[in-house]
């Protein structure tokens, strides 16, 4: 019997939240795609295989890391018998920006339109997912989302898209201003519309608080 870990890491573009994927070159479920990987050796903690992952499959260091569920179905892989241990880690599209994305290897997929994908990698994300809903209520986990400017739209449409539930534009306006978490850089970006949207920025030192 092996361990694996698996590794989720997501971020927002354009107010969507994407996950990170890796295509299969080899069988069992060649050209399908799945969540980074890694078996955990006898001398390796699960969070140094984590490490080792990321930095030896996609170049990244230094992200922060959550740990999941285990997945421990008999089936889970047709080819021997291994253990699943979920890890998510949540990270700004400028961490993301040296990765080489293609439709071939590696890329990134909206939550809501993932390919074809291998394994129980549909349940590790949808686990994955359910482990976001929570922390993106966490004013510190949106500042670390939207290092540089902003538009109060594109928050608005993450949180909706995570918690699949519509959002009364003005009240959202409203809430988040009053939580005193942002200011105005002076700057505005043309939004879908065509409208010109004010650009704002987290604060330098703000409170961990709950938000909605």
């Amino acid at each position: 019997m092996q361990i694996e870990t698996l590794v989720s890491i997501l971020t927002i573009i354009d107010g969507e939240f994407k996950i990170l994927l890796m295509r299969k070159k080899t069988e069992p479920y060649k050209g399908y795609w799945v969540l980074p990987s890694m078996i955990v050796e006898k001398d390796m903690t699960l969070e140094e295989a984590v490490n080792d992952c990321v930095s030896s499959k996609l170049g990244l260091n230094k992200l922060e890391f959550e740990q999941g569920l285990a997945f421990s179905a008999l089936d889970r892989n047709p080819s021997k018998r291994v253990i699943g241990i979920s890890f998510v880690s949540i990270a700004d599209s400028r961490t993301l920006e040296t990765l080489e994305l293609d439709e071939e290897s590696l890329n990134l997929f909206s939550i809501d339109r993932l390919p074809k994908l291998g394994y129980d990698h549909s349940a590790i994300i949808m686990e994955s997912v359910e482990i976001i809903k929570h922390k993106i209520r966490q004013s510190m986990t949106l500042k670390k989302l939207f290092p540089s400017d902003f538009t109060l739209p594109e928050i608005q449409k993450m949180y909706e898209q995570v918690l699949k539930q519509d959002l009364d534009r003005r009240n959202f306006r409203k809430k988040f201003l009053k939580a005193d978490l942002i200011e105005e850089t002076g700057d505005k970006s043309i939004g879908n519309n065509g409208r010109p949207a004010k650009l704002y920025r987290f604060k330098e030192e703000i409170e961990d608080k709950l938000l909605f």
